[in-house]
């Protein structure tokens, strides 16, 4: 079989030592840089846009999406390597089933979720991608890529076309992760998977620093106090904006 269609656990069984790149090596950050440009031109593509055909771009996203998780399931399955694992039960892939009810829907709590734990996931994955171990030409390395670039893209997009995130809706968001986080910490017991990276750090730099503070098998006690720190970056800046603007029209 060609290393094409290795996926991470086959290329560790017969190369556990091969790495394609650094995380922040030169080569990752012209990958984050190339990624970085094709967002914003997108977004600045999506913004002129009318309203009809910006419903056909999210249309055309959120099928991209579904075809590229389709990929990654049939390239496994047709090599033998399809594991319990690649379920799409991953934050990053669960929201790919939020963008497509986004797209049917157009509601502000779907946006919200996608704004609030869409955006900070695919750009941590992308940041620190756990895909490393294969080579770039890989169906799955280019499948990693691909599916973040464009989760991280789909929530920008409606930054570009006006939507604006509201702490109000914050706790609709955390209850529906709670009600997520629930039964996927009891699924990755079953399976010994991990969703959620609920059931182990996967040498990941940010969960490696809570894992030393809370401990190896604690580590996850620390993700509700990151979540705090990220969501405020994420929302104090709007949060100001709105009350100024508000006293600008009083």
């Amino acid at each position: 079989m060609s290393e094409f269609w290795y996926t991470r656990g086959t290329m560790s069984d017969l190369n556990p030592d091969y790495i394609c790149f650094e995380h922040f090596s030169p080569v990752h950050l012209a990958l984050t840089a190339a990624f970085t440009a094709i967002i914003i031109a997108a977004m600045m593509f999506y913004k002129k846009l009318d309203e009809p055909n910006r419903q056909k771009a999210l249309n055309i996203m959120a099928i991209l999406l579904i075809a590229d998780e389709l990929w990654k399931h049939l390239g496994c399955f047709a090599t033998g390597q399809w594991e319990w694992e690649y379920l799409p039960l991953h934050l990053c892939s669960i929201n790919i089933f939020v963008c497509v009810w986004h797209t049917l829907k157009r509601d502000d709590l779907s946006a919200e979720l996608l704004y609030a734990l869409c955006v900070p996931g695919a750009a941590l994955a992308l940041a620190m991608p756990t895909w490393t171990n294969l080579p770039y030409w890989n169906f799955m390395s280019l499948h990693s890529n691909s599916v973040h670039v464009l989760l991280l893209m789909y929530p920008l997009l409606l930054l570009a076309g006006g939507f604006r995130p509201s702490i109000k809706r914050l706790p609709k968001v955390f209850l529906v992760l709670l009600c997520e986080c629930v039964p996927i910490f009891v699924l990755n017991k079953i399976l010994n998977t991990n969703f959620f990276f609920l059931n182990g750090t996967e040498n990941n730099p940010v969960l490696e620093i809570l894992a030393s503070i809370f401990g190896e098998n604690l580590y996850f006690l620390g993700m509700p106090f990151l979540l705090v720190v990220v969501w405020a970056a994420m929302y104090i800046p709007w949060h100001l904006a709105e009350n100024k603007k508000s006293k600008a029209l009083a």
